[in-house]
């Protein structure tokens, strides 16, 4: 699998492992909820606004994440897809 992840255009590599970093952080309980926007992400991960919004419009078509509207804001929701993928990774 760490194989295939080397075929990844770096962009999207570098997103793929920062959610699978911080995929534990985002938790539905209230006291340790914490939201991930698409800008939020950008900033953290110093990538272009509009390069994760792409490659986070790829990985919800792939069905790794899901992104809900909450204001004007887009908040990206790893799945349990993602969760599979990232403990391959981890082997």
């Amino acid at each position: 699998m760490k194989e295939l992840l080397a075929l990844i255009p770096e962009t999207k590599r570098k997103l793929l492992l920062f959610l699978c970093e911080h995929r534990d952080e985002f938790r539905l309980r209230s006291d340790d909820f914490r939201l991930r926007t698409i800008f939020g992400i950008s900033e953290e991960t110093g990538m272009a606004f509009i390069t994760v919004k792409k490659a986070v419009k790829e990985f919800e078509s792939l069905g790794l994440v899901r992104v809900y509207k909450a204001g004007r804001a887009r908040v990206v929701v790893p799945t349990e897809k993602l969760k599979e993928v990232c403990d391959a990774l981890a082997q």
